[in-house]
């Protein structure tokens, strides 16, 4: 379902007070009451206005404000006080304040720290609602949604707050040990990325790979148990994971959109041996998706390796993500001798697809693109913005045609007779071709991106491949993520239809446009309506197959750590 939270803001419960700063509330809470707020507010439920106090008489108070508001606004959806976002936002201000807000900090009253808190987490809200550009919106209806859709969720789609976090947690960890390997036996697997290797181990304050991969390891064990049992907080005594734990915390943290310094710093210390979780998912992150900005850093000290390959970014995504990790996990899906692919070669063509498939006259054609979204043009919650990137990373790039204008040109080359790749295409016109943007941040899964970037496939379809779009049956666009790939990489290995059938049932949902007709009221209308809004709209991440994560398998992840009693 897509659901967008109305969050209250300071003058929605306190219409006659001044609003102050943020800093000025929490300067007046505890020490303790702020430090211990970072993690509480990663546990379930978020606490909301009608128990956000201890105090009975406060908490009416509280309630009877904002039933006033809702009733005299004529608001029927409950609203919240606490968001995932505004929570980062919250540990970003105490954190990036930690002087002033928590030394020689002797305040101590409950029912202040509670007031100061609520108030402080107000103004937050005020400040996420006026972030929000509402004012250049598609004309047409249906569009309007897709806008509305990705303005709510595109903006933190990264930060991965959803209803179900904890599976999508869990698909982030087994997905995360997988690339995390891959990357391992990358930097391996030639001696000149020996200096990237051991500057990027030795960040987290270990000097070998295999304790990297150990300490590794336990965290993320301690993460699911912490996450399991809706807790924050945890002691160590081991001197080597004290040592690992704080290359994760830092004292120098600075207010930013993107919640950069968090990102980078996911895990702060509570008390000498006692840790506590800023965020579950940049915890995470913090091997696998931050680990190209350290790679980036060693990477511009390395004189012999940029002269080799030049541009960090192109190195990466061509000699890694697109030839590695993309390669080698597509390798391991279609390995079965019946898939035509393209030929290898020492030095790629101009034009040449990333991956190309073919089995009897279904062509499947991949374009990885492992890119980044500025954090201001992320955090705009701008439609236009939004688009404008999109276009850049994944239609046109200046004037070079990227992504989605790649694979036209492909579909456009077999179409000339002319395809370099694969003869047999040349002789044939029954072929049906499935077009597929693969993509390795999570923040491409929102809501109504897919939907959005295949309304631009076939634009282009129409524009440049002509009578091909009658010649051929050329599918509809998937967008699906690296992250998914590996979830579902047993499921597509069992059956050689799996995978195409789950791209099709993917398409026959975004495609549908289901009519609400009839309901027995209002709510029930508008209930059913965003649910079949959310099933059009949703990424193929989303979509429910008939398979679940290998539990065992992620089980055996962790016997490295587990001691024999």
């Amino acid at each position: 379902m897509i659901n967008v939270k109305q969050l209250l803001g300071f003058k929605d419960v306190f219409p006659e007070d001044q609003e102050e700063p943020i800093i000025n509330y929490l300067r007046n809470a505890s020490r303790e009451s702020l430090l211990k707020s970072i993690g509480f507010f990663n546990t379930k439920p978020l606490p909301n206005y009608d128990n956000f106090f201890s105090n009975p008489e406060v908490n009416d108070q509280i309630v009877g404000k904002v039933n006033y508001y809702l009733f005299h606004n004529q608001i029927n959806v409950k609203p919240a006080v606490v968001s995932g976002q505004g929570a980062l936002k919250f540990a970003e201000v105490v954190l990036s304040n930690s002087l002033e807000l928590l030394e020689n900090n002797t305040n101590y009253s409950l029912d202040d720290d509670e007031m100061n808190l609520f108030k402080a987490f107000l103004c937050i809200n005020t400040e996420l609602i006026s972030n929000q550009v509402l004012d250049n919106l598609n004309e047409d209806n249906f569009e309007k949604l897709v806008d509305f859709s990705i303005i709510f969720t595109f903006p933190f789609a990264d930060l991965a707050f959803s209803e179900n976090d904890d599976l999508e947690f869990l698909h982030l960890l087994y997905a995360t040990f997988y690339k995390v390997e891959a990357l391992l036996a990358f930097l391996n697997s030639k001696p000149e990325y020996s200096s990237l290797k051991d500057g990027f181990i030795k960040s987290f304050n270990v000097s070998t790979e295999e304790e990297f991969v150990k300490q590794m390891t336990y965290l993320f064990g301690k993460l699911l148990e912490l996450k399991g049992t809706n807790s924050y907080l945890w002691n160590v005594e081991d001197k080597d994971a004290l040592a690992f734990l704080d290359s994760m915390v830092s004292y120098d943290i600075a207010p930013d959109e993107d919640f950069t310094h968090i990102k980078n710093s996911p895990i702060y210390k509570v008390e000498e041996s006692v840790y506590s979780i800023i965020h579950y998912f940049f915890v995470i992150d913090k091997f696998y998706k931050s680990a190209k900005f350290k790679l980036k850093e060693l990477y511009e000290k390395d004189e012999a390796l940029k002269t080799l390959y030049g541009n960090f970014f192109s190195f990466f995504n061509s000699k890694f993500s697109e030839n590695f990790l993309m390669k080698n996990l597509l390798d391991e899906m279609f390995s079965k001798k019946h898939y035509v692919k393209k030929p290898e070669r020492e030095k790629e063509l101009p034009g040449e697809p990333d991956y190309y498939l073919r089995h009897n006259n279904e062509v499947f054609i991949f374009e990885n693109k492992d890119v980044l979204v500025a954090k201001g043009s992320k955090a705009s919650a701008d439609i236009e913005q939004i688009n404008a990137v999109l276009k850049k990373k994944f239609l046109v790039d200046g004037t070079k045609k990227v992504g989605i204008g790649q694979i036209v040109t492909t579909i456009g080359e077999i179409g000339s007779k002319h395809f370099r790749f694969d003869d047999y295409v040349n002789s044939k016109t029954s072929l049906t071709i499935y077009p597929i943007l693969l993509v390795h941040d999570r923040i491409f899964q929102t809501l109504g991106i897919n939907y959005r970037l295949n309304q631009w496939f076939k634009e282009q379809c129409i524009e440049r491949l002509g009578d091909l779009n009658k010649t051929y049956n050329i599918k509809s666009l998937t967008v699906i993520d690296i992250d998914t790939l590996i979830l579902w990489l047993p499921y597509f290995q069992v059956k050689d239809k799996n995978f195409k059938e789950v791209l099709n049932f993917h398409m026959a949902k975004m495609n549908k446009k289901k009519k609400v007709n009839n309901a027995p009221n209002q709510a029930a209308l508008f209930y059913r309506a965003n649910q079949n809004l959310t099933e059009q709209l949703s990424p193929i991440s989303r979509r429910n197959i008939p398979y679940n994560i290998d539990l065992k398998k992620l089980m055996n992840r962790f016997k490295i750590v587990i001691k024999d009693e």
